[in-house]
């Protein structure tokens, strides 16, 4: 059994300011009987903070749902007012979307670390249900394929005319059938505790769930091997939906915009605003929902490390893309800068590079920022709202072309700056709702935290001594 040590370093808390010099953090011993007792009793939705914010979450959700019905009704066939609902959609497709790469990676690789942070990130996906729900008046805007006769520029080249709307949907719905395989994958022993450790519903439910679940050796090796076959099915499925939506929800709407690079920028940058997602979303278990005793700061210190990695990627995929319309110098490659960059969204632009890439490199660069909670939940908290930009900048400027002149070479004049009316702003926040909604709804049938997971971390972990200073001892099981 290989094994690896965790040198202890000095911490800072970014949000006080103070500097400790004592040791890094080691994560204390904690008996399974009590993790399992505690981690199933983290799921009682009697808890009134929970309750008081789901009664508040569903609210505004359906809030936001009446709005967006009222306005389908009343903007039908106008395609620029709904420009920010699909730059809404795109942001938190790729925000809750791309959660679930931070378990399924280093699951795969076998990192210890990831262990308690695989089940929230999982539960992410489920947003996909709400984000699907509000694409639906986005497909029933989007222009057809053949408009006045002519086929408009997309990448179905010979498909009929609904094959934007018709794809866009099964590629969802894909999607989340393998998002519910994957939680199954890595709840299956959680079901089996809940069985014999809950009582009522959860305990009937539990039982119908696990499935005869015992923990024999078998049932090991075939969990492993489901997680990594229901893994790799959402990792293909989310690149295909990536290059779906950002295709045919915004390239294909501007006429002359061709990019052979931005499906895979979107994806990376949903991956970038996974990990954001997953840190704050952790950052508030700990700090709300007692779980202090599982989440330390291995977890915030590695998926910093990776924001930080991600960040960089992220200029890397910008410039790729942008080198090719600055020395292109076509009539298309000029139409894209001065529209998409220099245009009426400019000051979006600026301010996304800002908080998606400049502000994070430059808070997350710093050793002491990464290892401590704070520092890395506002470098996530900075990511989000660059991604948020981004999206805004992109589809806004998509959708605000005229469907009179989606078939011309490309683009000789630009639609002037769309804002958001408070319909446009009810549907954003509704929307947003959802997904924290159905989140948060999900943790009150499984733990936040998974069960078995927290278990395995125990059984690998030791603290142990290293000459002057103190270690984690980490067992490499197979």
């Amino acid at each position: 059994m290989a094994s690896e040590a965790i040198h202890s370093g000095a911490q800072t808390d970014a949000h006080s300011g103070t500097h400790e010099e004592a040791h890094h953090e080691l994560p204390a011993r904690v008996e399974p009987d009590v993790i399992t007792s505690e981690l199933v009793a983290s799921t009682d939705s009697n808890s009134t903070g929970v309750r008081n914010w789901m009664w508040i979450l569903g609210i505004v959700t359906l809030v936001g749902i009446g709005v967006g019905f009222a306005k389908l009704l009343i903007e039908w066939g106008d395609q620029s007012e709904w420009g920010y609902t699909a730059a809404m959609v795109a942001f938190l497709f790729s925000v809750f979307g791309g959660a679930p790469l931070v378990a399924i990676a280093p699951t795969l690789a076998k990192a210890n670390w990831v262990r308690p942070v695989a089940r929230f990130a999982a539960l992410c996906s489920l947003a996909s249900i709400v984000c699907t729900i509000w694409m639906i008046p986005l497909i029933l805007n989007l222009p057809m394929l053949v408009v006045d006769g002519a086929r408009r520029r997309s990448i179905w080249f010979e498909g009929p005319d609904v094959s934007p709307h018709m794809w866009a949907l099964v590629s969802m719905i894909t999607l989340i059938t393998a998002a519910l395989g994957l939680i199954y994958a890595y709840a299956l022993p959680d079901f089996a505790a809940m069985r014999d450790h809950s009582t009522g519903w959860k305990q009937r439910f539990g039982s119908w769930m696990a499935r005869g679940w015992i923990g024999t050796t078998i049932q090991w090796r075939t969990l492993r091997l489901r997680i990594g076959m229901m893994g790799t099915l959402y990792f293909f499925t989310f690149v295909f939906v990536h290059f779906i939506i950002s295709t045919d929800f915004a390239m294909s709407l501007v006429p002359g915009w061709r990019d052979a690079i931005f499906p895979m920028y979107h994806a990376i940058s949903s991956i970038q605003a996974g990990l954001a997602v997953t840190v704050l979303g952790l950052w508030a278990a700990r700090r709300y929902m007692g779980m202090d005793k599982y989440l330390h700061l291995d977890q915030f210190w590695s998926i910093g490390r990776l924001m930080f990695a991600f960040t960089l990627l992220w200029g890397y995929f910008f410039i790729s893309a942008f080198i090719v319309y600055w020395y292109g110098r076509s009539g298309s490659d000029k139409m894209w800068i001065d529209y998409l960059i220099l245009g009426p969204y400019f000051w979006v632009f600026i301010l996304g590079v800002l908080f998606i890439w400049f502000t994070p490199w430059w808070w997350l660069i710093w050793n002491r920022v990464r290892r401590s909670y704070n520092g890395t939940a506002i470098g996530a908290g900075l990511i989000l709202f660059g991604v948020f930009l981004d999206r805004v900048r992109l589809y806004v400027a998509a959708w605000a072309v005229p469907e009179d002149r989606i078939h011309e070479r490309f683009l000789t004049e630009y639609p002037s700056a769309v804002f958001p009316d408070v319909m446009d702003l009810f549907i954003m926040v509704g929307a947003l709702a959802g997904c924290v909604f159905v989140v948060l709804a999900a943790t009150r049938v499984l733990p936040i935290l998974s069960i078995w997971d927290v278990q395995q971390f125990n059984l690998l972990y030791r603290p142990v001594n290293y000459m002057k200073t103190k270690v984690s001892l980490i067992g490499k099981p197979d």
